[in-house]
């Protein structure tokens, strides 16, 4: 799974604010809410799993992502089916470059076929379709820096929506892209993290929320 950056159409931000216009971190459980993971359990439904790759797991009331090779993506995902759905989840760097990826997917048909929303430790940000194997960056060249992003070993909270044919990323309560593909209409979620360049990335996840993102849409309408 190697992450390849490719040019594509224009941002729609203005389009993303009007629609989600006010996120904020949220401290509370999200409304709309249907599923939580505080990965206090080892039985929600994550994988558990280590290849030469990397490895997922959880570990002390947290969900571990670790990736062994360059330019390599490791994911998990829940075994379930959505349309319209928000994800939240909170993820820090535990040790390894900050040149890395890690964030949310959507719209998970297979390993080479989602939506995913991405960070890295460095304070870059993008969203990606997956198409076939083959890393597409919506709407930019490269991932874009912003700094409202937190680079040292803090948890960074990271919103990704996925409602009708558009692609919301939030981080730490801040909308920062929008994009709009019609590829993927539903399919499964989870968590992904990834290295460029050198290997050895730990990402920690935390917090975990499935939200109803139509109830969010209709009660803001």
């Amino acid at each position: 799974m190697v992450l390849l950056l490719v040019t594509s159409s224009c941002s729609i931000l203005p389009f993303g604010s009007a629609l989600f216009s006010e996120a904020k971190v949220q401290t509370t459980q999200p409304a709309g809410t249907i599923f939580y993971d505080d990965f206090s359990t080892e039985t929600s439904g994550w994988d558990r799993n280590e290849t030469d790759l990397g490895g997922a797991d959880y570990l002390d009331g947290s969900y571990h992502i670790i990736i062994d090779e360059m330019n390599t993506d490791y994911f998990s995902t829940l075994y379930r089916n959505y349309t319209d759905i928000g994800l939240q989840v909170n993820a820090q760097r535990v040790e390894g470059p900050s040149d890395n990826n890690f964030g949310l997917i959507c719209r998970y048909q297979d390993e080479k076929n989602f939506y995913a929303g991405l960070i890295s430790s460095d304070g870059y940000y993008g969203i990606f379709k997956i198409e076939n194997g083959e890393y597409k960056i919506l709407g930019h060249e490269t991932m874009i820096f912003s700094e409202l992003i937190l680079t040292s070993e803090v948890k960074n909270q990271i919103v990704f929506n996925c409602y009708q044919d558009y692609l919301f990323l939030y981080v730490n309560g801040n909308l920062l892209d929008v994009q709009q593909d019609k590829t993927y209409g539903s399919g499964d979620v989870g968590l992904i993290a990834g290295s460029f360049e050198e290997a050895g990335v730990h990402i920690l996840f935390d917090d975990f929320y499935l939200t109803n993102v139509t109830q969010t849409v209709n009660q803001e309408n």
